[in-house]
């Protein structure tokens, strides 16, 4: 095939087109010139094709004709008489280019009411079988280039055949087939259509109807002779379809629309083993799509879309050179890839390789520049909920949810956004809004419930959330550890009991994996009750059983995790490090913010035993994981667990005033619920701060601090020692404070204080380890305040 001549840097373009590097950035910003970079980014090298040069000056600046000199594959010397000739052109190309700025129209932006709109197979009526391949590849050829549109709604292939199974392949379609695919696509519309002989001709009539009443709404048709001519047979069907689906004329003027073998191919054959491909790996077969995808790109070396298809498939393989090497010829050739499907392969790009954030973030803004109701921002809003950046990822959501108001894939998360954020009334909407689509069985009814009992514990509702509970226990009483939220429910209500004998029913059941859990649990239950050694007891327990269970390192870590902190906890320094070094030892392969947890719990221990040197060896390498420059979900909002750190570094030299700076940095990072992150224990951060108060001398900030470890909304799972020992702080302060006050009525207001604050710290922590001499003078310091 005839190779297209490549120019691969700026100075060739300028040569090319005998301008400065300068006139053709500048034209490339505010006239279009068609540039391309290896990697869609704006500091890669850049390239351009000579003919689309061409084809710019002509029809693009509309300019005078462009001699063959100009147009020459070397530059001549130019003599004086060329000079002005050249400056005059150059004149005439700006005031056209300024006439062409100010004459077009405003681009209209993606509505968010368009219709929607499933392709499905062709039937070949020509008694050719021939044919017979395009009655797949034919739909699959429109859906590509329906997708360029900003004011239709086309459902991707593959989203189609794994939301309507084989129906999605049938070879006619009832009316009533329509109506399913129509429910389980979520579309108003079907296109289908036939091929029918004429002559020499074969004419493609295509069928446009409203899935959901069968009425018939446009018939566009087309004719080809061979099968090169279905490229443009296809672009003007497209054309045809949006007219039968009301696109308005002007919509359909300023719309995205390039020719479909400019953003596939030209190779009739090549396409239809990208079909093929596309349609198996649809099936998430893709391995088996990996064979016709490279016969694809044998016949045709410039199909990008299906690099990108190979590079995806090989990825799913974890065929990584393979991935590498289709990746890179995806991104040698992107402008033959469609525009929204090309933004979404670079942001995959950038994430699976761990290349670049910024450049992530920049390939999902550009295809939300145009396509903002695209369900592909949904990689941007996992990135931003990942990072805690709710105010980031809410208004993605919020237009999602215009196109898509009853979208549980849309619903769920934007739910979670608004829960993070304390928007209660916003989650109890998008509630609402989810039990009119949820089943009554299966994983979304799960989800449902696990989402109405999170936000009821949230608002402290107890009463909806047990209800959450018990509805989940009914409807699937095969998985018991649905008890565990119940028990959870009592646990946030400070019913331990009843929370323990909900956790038992767990250590009972005879599944290894729900024992673990259930002692995980009872041990989170000892920790609230002071109860240290029992809660060793009950993790080593967890792990003696872990071993003879394969559930990978995910439970061994944070059992090592749990151990080393209830280690640190009773004193047991050495023994606790040690612990805490087999739990990052489990972690080291993942990387990320769970490698930093372990991390800083070493840290801790490590500076607490005094060994100086070595922890600051050990904060800098947690600075090193969370630096903002590294591809995973946790920078730079998981830089509190290194501010942390430093306030811990300055609390034990007695800078308390340092100390406090740093321990507000780390607070000021948190997020507003606990469960949302990763770094679920959000009570420490709050209690490290009041320590540093309450050690400088400020006892009304640290008494505010203490009042926050207590709030039900703050994670507490695996510190209940700290919110515990809040309350005899708050205690000791409200005593004090009843010693300095004159007024009798105050006297005894902050008397009543103190004495429910140590009744509080007492019930929970009644039967504590003897290592906690508060317990002693808590019941004290009550005796004297009740006998007043």
């Amino acid at each position: 095939m005839e190779e297209r001549r490549a120019l691969d840097s700026w100075k060739e373009i300028s040569d090319y087109l005998h301008r400065s590097i300068m006139t053709c950035q500048r034209w490339e910003k505010q006239l279009d010139l068609p540039i391309y970079r290896l990697d869609g980014t704006p500091k890669a090298r850049v390239f351009a094709y000579s003919d689309e040069l061409d084809r710019w000056l002509a029809e693009k600046l509309h300019a005078a004709e462009v001699s063959e000199d100009v147009l020459g594959k070397t530059a001549r010397p130019r003599r004086p008489g060329a000079l002005i000739a050249v400056a005059a052109a150059s004149l005439l190309v700006l005031v056209v280019a300024a006439a062409w700025r100010f004459l077009l129209p405003t681009p209209i932006p993606a509505p968010a009411q368009v219709p929607s709109l499933a392709v499905l197979p062709f039937e070949n009526r020509t008694g050719d079988s021939a044919w017979d391949a395009w009655k797949m590849a034919l739909p699959d050829l429109m859906m590509i280039d329906l997708r360029q549109s900003k004011f239709m709604d086309v459902i991707k292939g593959s989203a189609l055949i794994q939301a309507a199974g084989a129906l999605a392949e049938a070879e006619k379609f009832s009316p009533e087939d329509l109506k399913k695919i129509a429910e389980k696509a979520e579309v108003e519309y079907a296109l289908t259509g036939s091929f029918v002989r004429s002559g020499d001709e074969v004419i493609i009539a295509a069928l446009v109807q409203n899935a959901r009443t069968g009425e018939v709404v446009g018939s566009p048709r087309s004719t080809c002779r061979t099968e090169k001519d279905i490229f443009t047979g296809v672009d003007e069907l497209s054309r045809g379809v949006k007219v039968a689906l009301n696109v308005k004329p002007r919509e359909v003027r300023g719309d995205i629309d390039k020719p479909v073998a400019r953003i596939t191919t030209k190779s009739p054959q090549a396409f239809v083993f990208f079909s093929q491909a596309y349609r198996i790996q649809g099936k998430r077969k893709f391995e088996d799509a990996i064979t016709p995808l490279q016969k694809a790109v044998e016949l045709d070396p410039q199909f990008g879309l299906a690099y990108r298809l190979l590079s995806y498939c090989c990825l799913t393989q974890s065929r990584k050179e393979d991935r590498k090497k289709y990746g890179e010829m995806a991104v040698r050739f992107l402008s033959r890839i469609e525009g929204r499907e090309r933004e979404v392969f670079l942001g995959d790009l950038y994430e699976s390789e761990q290349l670049d954030q910024e450049k992530f973030v920049q390939a999902f803004q550009r295809l939300g520049k145009n396509y903002p109701y695209d369900p592909a921002m949904t990689g941007l809003t996992q990135f931003y909920m990942g990072r805690e950046e709710w105010d980031k990822a809410i208004p993605i959501f919020e237009k999602l949810i215009l196109r898509y108001p009853k979208r549980a894939s849309v619903l769920q998360p934007l739910l979670s956004c608004y829960q993070a954020v304390g928007l209660y009334e916003k989650a109890e909407k998008i509630l609402e809004d989810l039990s009119s689509t949820v089943p009554t069985a299966g994983r979304e009814a799960v989800n449902y419930l696990s989402r109405r009992w999170a936000l009821a514990l949230a608002q402290r509702k107890y009463d909806v959330a047990r209800d959450s509970a018990d509805r989940l226990m009914t409807t699937f009483p095969g998985n018991p550890l649905y008890l565990s939220q119940k028990g959870f429910v009592y646990f946030m209500q400070d019913d331990l009991s009843n929370a323990e004998k909900m956790y038992e029913q767990l250590v009972a059941n005879e599944s290894p994996r729900i024992q673990t859990r259930g002692f995980e649990y009872l041990a989170v239950v000892s920790l609230s009750r002071g109860r240290v050694e029992e809660a060793k007891q009950r993790v080593r327990r967890a792990i003696e059983i872990f071993k003879g269970v394969d559930s990978g390192p995910n439970m061994d870590r944070q059992y090592r995790h749990f151990l080393a902190y209830l280690e640190r906890l009773s004193g047991r320094l050495p023994e606790a490090l040690n612990e805490a070094e087999r739990a990052c030892a489990v972690t080291e392969g993942q990387g990320g913010v769970r490698l930093v947890q372990m991390l800083y719990l070493r840290a801790l221990i490590t500076l607490e035993m005094n060994r100086l040197d070595e922890f600051e060896k050990q904060i800098e390498e947690i600075k090193g994981y969370l630096d903002p420059d590294r591809f995973f979900a946790g920078a730079p909002r998981y830089m509190r667990i290194y501010f942390n750190l430093l306030g811990h570094r300055e609390l034990r030299k007695n800078n308390y005033d340092l100390a406090i700076r740093y321990f507000w940095k780390a607070l000021d990072l948190l997020s507003v619920l606990a469960a949302s992150s990763v770094d679920a224990d959000h009570a420490k951060y709050f209690y490290d701060l009041a320590e540093a108060y309450r050690r400088s001398g400020n006892n009304t900030n640290a008494l505010a601090m203490y009042e926050k470890v207590a709030l039900p909304t703050v994670s507490r799972e695996f510190s209940g020692d700290l919110y515990a020992r809040s309350y005899y702080w708050m205690g000791l302060d409200s005593e004090r404070q009843m010693r300095s006050a004159a007024a009798p009525a105050v006297v005894q207001e902050r008397r009543l204080k103190a004495i429910g604050y140590f009744r509080k710290f007492l019930e929970l922590w009644k039967d504590a380890d003897p290592i906690f001499p508060e317990v002693e003078d808590a019941r004290q310091r009550l005796a004297r305040l009740e006998a007043r």
